[in-house]
């Protein structure tokens, strides 16, 4: 144990990763500011609301249809907000909505909306049972689940962006847990040490472990509060498919995953957000193994880290099945997305990666340090 308490203050204490950490959190809340907070707007009998303001009378004015939709509520939605109707020049969406006409127009108004030079306002609507949501709802067999759903939006695509920089972090955290030691010239030494080969290489992979457990709990825990204070989590049993930025598939059942709870796809993407996390470090570890310096294993970690994004653009879409199960592609909520039916095969190849590179890594340490 106090083996592992010392490989584990090297790896958090060096200065560099502490300053990349700090930065990491910094980066993560300026685009959650910025780029979700910041895209916020409402209108409500006139006035303009945005940020976080926006996000506070859409979480207000929501309150009272939460519930099953029935079209008394979207009735009721209509004649008290209206539909929307004002355009603006390379603004693709009507200006003047709320999130309550906003999703009536979207899911049942008899317009549409593709950009600001093509679109048709609203001026009826049709009833649930005739639109993709009565569809929706006669497939999974329970009523249309309606509520403000903004925080599930924003917790996904903040958390996507967390674990990528997570990752990097992973990198360059992880990487001198075998390399440092060959550079420094302390590895046999610490081989003949009266603590033993074997438990050296056990503190050294286990701190790498909980390093990245650390990492992957700081990206959960800071997405989740700044959701938490701004949009809040209502809505967790409404379809992922009426979720902004998510699209409602009835009809093509290899999206049957559009009409599951949002609240248990992010659950879902959690835990593949772990596996990859913990796949990205087992095989950062790996690397070390084989490397004199940290500098060559940060930077071939970094190549094969980033290697399937490469393979999936020069392939032209070739084995995407296989790639999604890397680090890089688990922690994105597309691939749970396109691969929900058949998760089985990328989850079992990161747990491969997690695996084998952690046990060969181990080895090759032990056999070389």
């Amino acid at each position: 144990m106090r083996l592992y308490r010392t490989e584990l203050y090297k790896l958090l204490c060096r200065k560099f990763f502490l300053i990349s950490a700090i930065l990491t959190i910094g980066i993560l809340f300026l685009y959650f500011y910025f780029v979700n907070v910041g895209d916020e707007r409402s209108v409500v009998n006139g006035q303009v609301y945005t940020g976080i303001q926006a996000v506070r009378t859409d979480r207000k004015i929501t309150e009272e249809y939460a519930g099953a939709l029935t079209d008394a509520k979207v009735e009721q939605i209509i004649e008290t907000y209206g539909f929307p109707s004002q355009v603006e020049e390379y603004y693709g969406g009507f200006r003047d909505e709320n999130y309550l006409n906003g999703f009536v127009t979207e899911y049942l108004g008899n317009g549409y909306m593709n950009d600001w030079e093509d679109y048709e306002v609203s001026t009826a609507v049709s009833q649930i049972r005739d639109t993709e949501l009565g569809r929706a709802a006669e497939v999974t067999g329970r009523d249309i689940a309606f509520d403000y759903t903004g925080g599930w939006a924003a917790f996904l695509d903040t958390l996507q962006v967390g674990m990528i920089l997570g990752s990097i972090l992973i990198l360059i955290g992880v990487s001198p847990v075998f390399a440092e030691e060959r550079q420094i010239k302390t590895a046999a030494l610490l081989m003949t040490s009266t603590e033993g080969k074997e438990k050296d290489v056990r503190a050294k992979t286990a701190a790498a472990f909980t390093l990245s457990v650390l990492i992957y709990a700081g990206i959960v825990l800071s997405v989740f509060l700044a959701v938490r204070v701004v949009y809040g989590f209502s809505g967790a049993d409404c379809m992922l498919g009426l979720v902004k930025g998510y699209h409602l598939r009835v009809e093509d059942v290899r999206n049957e995953v559009t009409m599951i709870a949002v609240g248990r796809f992010a659950g879902l993407e959690l835990i593949m957000d772990f596996l990859a996390m913990n796949a990205l470090c087992a095989f950062t570890v790996c690397i070390s193994a084989y490397f004199e310096t940290t500098f060559h294993t940060v930077v071939i970690s970094c190549a094969g880290w980033i290697s399937p994004l490469l393979l999936r653009i020069l392939g032209g879409g070739g084995g995407y099945v296989l790639l999604a199960g890397t680090p890089l592609f688990l922690v994105m909520p597309g691939v749970l997305l396109d691969l929900y039916r058949i998760l089985f095969i990328p989850a079992g190849m990161a747990a491969g990666i997690l695996v084998f590179c952690t046990v060969h890594g181990a080895r090759k340490y032990a056999l070389t340090g």
